[in-house]
């Protein structure tokens, strides 16, 4: 199964950069990333962090990880895409569509 995710970058805080995310089933969050460019963690769309889930890019590991797998690999694909866009480009990306299966 052949599935897609767009990233775009809504607004840009103090505490980073907030990313609104949706995939072609309809799916849809916000993400934020540190100024750093290296800790993705869920947000609300203002940029307020939601539960303790987050990613460090240097470690690749999801941290306090949501029950839910769903919401687990949504947030995953999402901030792997891109911290992946980030390396690629050497910012932080504006906008980014990724397919993946």
């Amino acid at each position: 199964m052949t599935a897609s995710l767009t990233c775009r970058q809504t607004l840009s805080l103090e505490a980073g950069s907030v990313y609104a995310w949706e995939t072609a089933a309809g799916a849809t969050g916000n993400i934020l990333i540190d100024p750093a460019g290296s800790v993705a963690r869920p947000c609300s769309a203002e940029g307020m962090p939601l539960g303790g889930m987050f990613l460090v890019k240097s470690v690749g590991n999801v941290e306090n990880p949501h029950p839910d797998p769903g919401i687990r690999r949504a947030f995953l694909i999402a901030a792997s895409v891109i911290f992946q866009e980030a390396e690629r480009q050497g910012r932080l990306p504006d906008k980014v569509t990724r397919t993946y299966w």
